[in-house]
């Protein structure tokens, strides 16, 4: 499968919820060929309609492990911004 097909199939999983880059993980490799995190979040930083919107340290996770990357849809994030405090004034 080629990038801008698993670019497709990820956003199309991303339009729900953001989702953290295991959960993109386990799911894209429940559905098609083997990725590991650092390819997937490759493709995913290289997409201009996917954001990183936080991180996320895994529930149980000791030692140093790095916290995973926090995705959404440039749609999602735009739909549940907040009002700035200006803005909910008027």
């Amino acid at each position: 499968m080629d990038r801008d097909e698993l670019r497709r199939i990820i956003r199309k999983y991303l339009a729900d919820k953001p989702r953290n880059t295991a959960e993109i993980s386990a799911w894209l490799n429940s559905q098609k060929d083997p990725l590991n995190s650092s390819e997937i979040a490759a493709i995913m930083e290289s997409d201009a309609t996917l954001v990183r919107i936080g991180t996320v340290h895994k529930s149980g996770m000791a030692g140093n492990s790095p916290p995973l990357s926090e995705w959404a849809t440039e749609e999602w994030v735009r739909h549940h911004e907040r009002n700035s405090p200006k803005e909910r004034r008027e």
